[in-house]
């Protein structure tokens, strides 16, 4: 596979929230051109196609230069999952259903 000629990104300007290099993991990252998941194959962002499926997609090849240590990236990660986290409600807040009506034939009077 060759790269599509773009000068390389550096990891720490991608953000984490695109970029996994978790160990035990598939390295894996977002593709700049078309948003979807691909995976990492020898420092570059593997080769697949455009969302017309006929075409390679530009950001095929895009070369990833890890610049920083892996346990900043993963700390990266996990503050942007806190963060995350903070913005989400902690429980599920359930509505009071409506009391059911007596049936009819109960509403007379005799």
């Amino acid at each position: 596979m060759r790269h599509n000629g773009r000068p390389a990104l550096l990891a720490s300007t991608i953000p984490a929230s695109n970029l996994n290099v978790r160990p035990g993991e598939t390295p894996s990252a977002v593709c700049g051109d078309c948003g979807t998941w691909r995976v990492i194959r020898r420092g570059m962002v593997f080769a697949h196609r455009a969302a017309d499926g006929r075409t390679r997609c530009p950001g095929s090849g895009q070369r990833i230069t890890l610049n920083t240590p892996l346990a900043v990236l993963e700390s990266r990660e996990w503050g942007e999952v806190a963060g995350a986290n903070l913005r989400r409600p902690t429980r599920v807040q359930l509505k009071p259903s409506a009391p059911i009506a007596p049936p009819v034939f109960r509403l007379t009077t005799r």
